[in-house]
Parts: structure tokens; C-alpha cells; sequence
């Protein structure tokens, strides 16, 4: 009860354009096109989610992202891509309108935007007024390129310019979760992100959802922590991998933007964002943000978890056994002098994050016939060189993200690794070259609903198969029963006392409704019908107040004016 009063106040401090009572949910071009953007594609996007349904359940914002812009006018007029949008961005934004969609576009708190495009620093009346005139219902406004001037000066300028032209516009901040954006933004915009960049990997996606699950308590109605846009569908990730994403998006109240090619995603993929019942977890009315109450380490001392693969990445150097690399004679780089070898997952042709996992050089059996793990490192050029694509080399790929793949060799600072034969680590730009252990643990996640039940999220982070399970005490009930139901099933699965379990394989992850069961003289009630009952007893019991008071007032009346009229009948007596 505590929770939910100081979510209805929170809510009441939110930035009044009326925008965002429930998180948006839309398209956005970046994540799959990035500049690769044209008229043609955004005008096929449209006519996508019409056609594929997603309209129907919800998706109603279509926003370009970074690279639509050109340059300007003498009197800073932004002017669009005259390539790849020769006609201007207003019959776009008309074209979606008639279809019934809103329309979003992007925008730089910066001299630049990220793509080195015009930004809108010191140009913010000018931009918002051209937004408002064409039509514009969503700005995104990002983070590069800002002088080194705070975001808390620099966003509210631009809430002020679009104010002031006129229109209500969606306002998303994406300052990247700096300056602690979630505890000033709520006055300021409708959303602000909390996090960098997300990418299509599972390591970054969980990473991402537990950074913006810290500011949970600064979310709601009209104003939403913002964990970057959908990746599902993009091909990175299992099916199982993106109904988790999808899950946890949905739970933590975030934005729902999806971030691939709607004109051409399978079925599994349609059937992932079109789930229904999961959006409305998203949407609900209360807009609790569901958090995470439970995080479970896993017991690693078992064997079978001796030789898990994992990611490969750059970090502070400390000396640590993560950091020890050993050149062999047969090729493989090995990570502490053990069987763990530096290796291309699964041979991958795409640039995925390199890995260590069990050696298996000379076995002819293996992906590439055990290429993928043979490298030679060149003490010359500093490259650590794929055998299997001869022609890539170990990249860092973004010194903000500090991922590291195998990718086509260019030989500059990004591919450029001192060997130190005596401390046997791998430098890059005074980072070390490191094995990064998962987060073997099981989690739950929960959300409270407008209807007195629950959306709870259970989920297994280990590589392996593991038990997840949750104790109606760990909500807040007890003693009672509970019904569950299997959201991406969309099967009920009977009641529960006490508690809940269930087996769930790797990254895999299980959405479940729950509604409390009320016991009244054995007869069992969900807690929000239970409820409602009880609101029209209140209410019937304050009419019933509110007449007898009537009543009692009328008869007060009619007494006081009979005493009047007998009083004023002896004094014509008396006379």
C-alpha cells in the first residue's frame, strides 16, 4: 500500500504535457538500419505495421533515428536528406497520419548528432518550431558533441522550445543514463535513458535491464526510465533470449520501440511482440515499475561448470587469472595456461564477441576444423590474427562498450596488442585483454498491477539448466493461495499455495500472471473481484450513511418547524 501511494504521488510530478501515461510503443529505425535510411523504407515501415497487426496491439509511433538530417539554411532552418529523403519529412509525417500512426524523429542535445549530422544545441526554438509544423509527435534527443554543458541545462531548453511551439510532442531523453538523469528528468521529459547503447547479445541486454532496474522508484505515469529500444528480432539472441528481453522490457515499464525489420520477421518473431498479454503488463494503469526482488548465486563448485564459455573483453588491469594469456605452439591462445582456449564462437561469420571455451585444437571434427580457435599474434604489426578468416583480426570494437570480435584487419588502434611475455597479459590503450565470467544466478522480477495481482517474472541467467522459485511472501502475501498463468504460453496453471517452482534452461525465463485467492467461509475469490465487492459495499454503505443523515435531517427540520408553527399558533392564542 506504501508502494502504491508513492507511485500515484511520483506520478503527479511529471513533465504536464499530458504525454506518456502508459510507456510508448512504436518503431525505430536505428538498431536495424542505422544510417541506411530512406522515404521508401519509412513509408514500407508504415505500411508494416498495418499489415502485420502490430498497429492493432498497440504500436502506433513510427520515429527515424540519426541521418535524416543534412544541414541548414543561413537562418538555421534544418534541411533533410535531399538523397534519401527528397520530399522532406512533413509527407512522411502527413503519410503516417493518414494511417492512424503517430511520427518520431531524432535530434542531438549537441552541435552534432552521434552520426556527425547537424545537432540542435543553440538551434532549439528553430527546431522545435519546424517539428511542431510539420507534424512531429515524438522527439528523441541525444547526448554527443555537448560542449561539456550539463544535461540539466541543455534538456530543459528544448522542452521549453517545443512548449513554447505549441504541440504536444513525446519528449525521450537520451543522455545515457548520465548526471543521474532519472532523479531530475521526470519534470523535464516523458522518458529518459538510463543506460548506453544496447546491442543485439544477451551479456549487454541483462546488463542494460539490471542498470535501469536501479532507478525503478523514479518511473511512472508520464514519465519512464528508458533501457534503449528492442533488439528482438535482429538476429543476435535465441528465440528464448528475446522472449526474456521482451519479458523484462514489458515488466520494467519501458519504452516498447521495436528495433528490427517488420517488413520481413518470421512468425516466432511476430508472435514474440504481438503477444498481448504481456503488452498489457506494459501498459497497465498503475504503472509500477517491476523490479527485481531476488538474485540467487548460482553454486559454481560443481564440475559441469568448469569449462563454460565465456565473453572476452578489455578491462582495468589487475594481474587476475582472467588476464593471463599463453601463445602455443599449436596456435591457441589460452587463458591461464589452462584447457580454455581464445576462440570464434561456433565459427560465426557475423562479428560476435570472441570467447574462451574448451580447447579442441587438432580435432578435425570441430567448427572449421578447429580454426576457430587458432590465432598467430604478429609482434610486428601487434595483430592477434584469425586462422579461420585470415583476414580479421582481435578489434576492440567501441572503447564505451569494450566488447572485442574478430573483425577485418585495418591495423589501427583498436587492433594494436602489446604482449607482455612476463606478466603474460594482452594491452590495449592501458586495458588488459580479459575473460569475463557470466552472471551464473536465477532472478525474479515483479511487477504490482492495477487489479490486485501480479506479473512475476522468473529467470535463470546461468549457462545451464536450474531450478527458479518464488514464495508468495517474497510479494507481500501469505497464507493464501494463488492462480497462476503462463503468459507466453497463455495457459492457466491452477492454483498455488505458499510458493512456485520450475526448471528453466539457460537465459530461459518463464512470465507469469498471478492473482491471489481470498478464502471466505470456503468459498475462494480472486483478491481483485474480492475487492470491487468490497468498493461497492463501501460506496453502498456511504449512500446508505448519506440518506439516513437525509432522512435524519429532514425529520430534524420538520420537527424544528412544527415547534415554530405551534409556538406561533399560542401567541394568536394568547392575543
Amino acid at each position: 500500500m506504501i508502494i502504491f501511494f508513492f507511485y500515484i504521488l511520483n506520478s503527479l510530478k511529471c513533465l504536464d504535457n499530458g504525454l506518456g501515461r502508459t510507456p510508448p510503443m512504436g518503431w525505430n529505425s536505428w538498431n536495424k538500419f542505422k544510417c541506411n535510411i530512406t522515404e521508401k523504407l519509412i513509408r514500407d515501415t508504415i505500411d508494416a505495421l498495418i499489415s502485420t497487426g502490430l498497429t492493432e496491439v498497440g504500436y502506433n509511433y513510427v520515429n527515424i533515428d540519426d541521418c535524416w538530417q543534412s544541414s541548414r539554411y543561413e537562418n538555421g532552418t534544418i534541411i533533410p536528406d535531399p538523397i534519401a529523403f527528397p520530399n522532406g519529412i512533413k509527407p512522411l509525417v502527413d503519410y503516417a497520419h493518414s494511417k492512424g500512426l503517430k511520427f518520431g524523429i531524432y535530434s542531438d542535445a549537441g552541435t552534432y548528432t552521434c552520426a556527425r549530422r547537424p545537432g540542435s544545441l543553440g538551434y532549439e526554438e528553430i527546431d522545435a518550431k519546424a517539428y511542431a509544423e510539420w507534424g512531429v509527435d515524438y522527439l528523441k534527443y541525444d547526448n554527443c558533441f555537448h560542449n561539456n554543458i550539463s544535461g540539466k541545462i541543455r534538456y530543459p531548453k528544448m522542452r521549453n522550445a517545443l512548449k513554447k511551439a505549441g504541440r504536444n510532442i513525446f519528449y525521450s531523453i537520451c543522455n545515457w543514463g548520465r548526471e543521474s538523469v532519472s532523479t531530475w528528468a521526470k519534470t523535464v521529459g516523458n522518458s529518459w535513458r538510463t543506460t548506453k547503447d544496447i546491442t543485439d547479445d544477451w551479456r549487454n541486454m541483462i546488463k542494460i535491464i539490471d542498470e535501469n532496474d536501479k532507478s525503478y522508484k523514479f518511473a511512472g505515469p508520464g514519465g519512464w526510465n528508458d533501457p534503449d529500444m528492442l533488439e528482438v528480432g535482429n538476429g543476435g539472441m535465441t528465440i528464448e533470449e528475446y522472449k526474456t528481453h521482451f519479458g523484462l522490457w514489458a515488466i520494467s515499464k519501458a519504452p516498447l520501440l521495436i528495433g528490427c525489420d517488420i517488413t520481413n520477421m518470421t512468425q516466432e518473431i511476430k508472435d514474440i511482440l504481438t503477444n498481448t498479454e504481456i503488452i498489457a503488463l506494459n501498459q497497465d494503469s498503475l504503472g509500477y515499475q517491476g523490479r527485481k526482488i531476488k538474485h540467487t548465486p548460482i553454486d559454481l563448485s560443481e564440475d559441469k561448470y568448469n569449462l563454460i564459455p565465456n565473453v572476452v573483453e578489455v578491462s582495468n588491469c589487475n594481474g587476475k587469472k582472467e588476464q593471463k594469456w599463453y601463445i602455443k605452439e599449436d596456435g591457441s591462445i589460452r587463458n591461464n595456461n589452462e584447457d580454455l582456449c581464445l576462440e570464434i564462437p561456433s565459427c560465426s561469420i557475423n562479428y560476435t564477441q570472441v570467447e574462451t571455451n574448451k580447447c579442441h585444437i587438432g580435432n578435425k571434427t570441430e567448427c572449421g576444423e578447429s580454426k576457430n580457435q587458432e590465432w598467430i599474434y604478429d609482434k610486428e604489426n601487434k595483430t592477434i590474427k584469425s586462422q579461420l578468416f585470415k583476414d580479421r583480426c582481435l578489434t576492440l570494437v567501441s572503447p564505451r562498450y569494450f566488447y572485442v570480435q574478430a573483425r577485418n584487419c585495418t591495423y589501427d588502434q583498436k587492433q594494436l596488442w602489446e604482449y607482455d611475455e612476463d606478466q603474460h597479459t594482452f594491452r590495449l590503450n592501458n586495458k588488459c585483454l580479459t575473460v569475463y565470467k557470466d552472471d551464473e544466478s536465477t532472478e525474479v522480477w515483479v511487477e504490482m498491477l492495477s487489479n490486485y495481482s501480479y506479473a512475476v517474472l522468473l529467470l535463470n541467467k546461468g549457462s545451464l539448466p536450474n531450478i527458479v522459485e518464488i514464495d508468495w511472501n517474497e510479494i507481500g502475501f501469505s497464507n493464501t493461495n494463488a492462480k497462476l498463468r503462463d503468459l507466453w504460453k497463455k495457459q492457466d496453471l491452477g492454483l498455488f499455495q505458499h510458493g512456485y517452482k520450475v526448471t528453466l534452461n539457460s537465459h530461459q525465463s518463464q512470465l507469469l500472471k498471478v492473482i491471489p485467492i481470498i478464502s471466505i467461509f470456503n468459498y475462494q475469490i480472486e483478491k481483485g473481484e474480492f475487492m470491487n465487492y468490497m468498493k461497492i459495499i463501501v460506496l453502498s454503505l456511504k449512500f446508505i450513511i448519506l440518506l439516513i443523515v437525509a432522512l435524519l435531517l429532514a425529520l430534524k427540520l420538520k420537527k424544528t418547524n412544527y415547534q415554530k408553527l405551534e409556538e406561533e399558533t399560542k401567541t394568536i392564542r394568547v392575543n
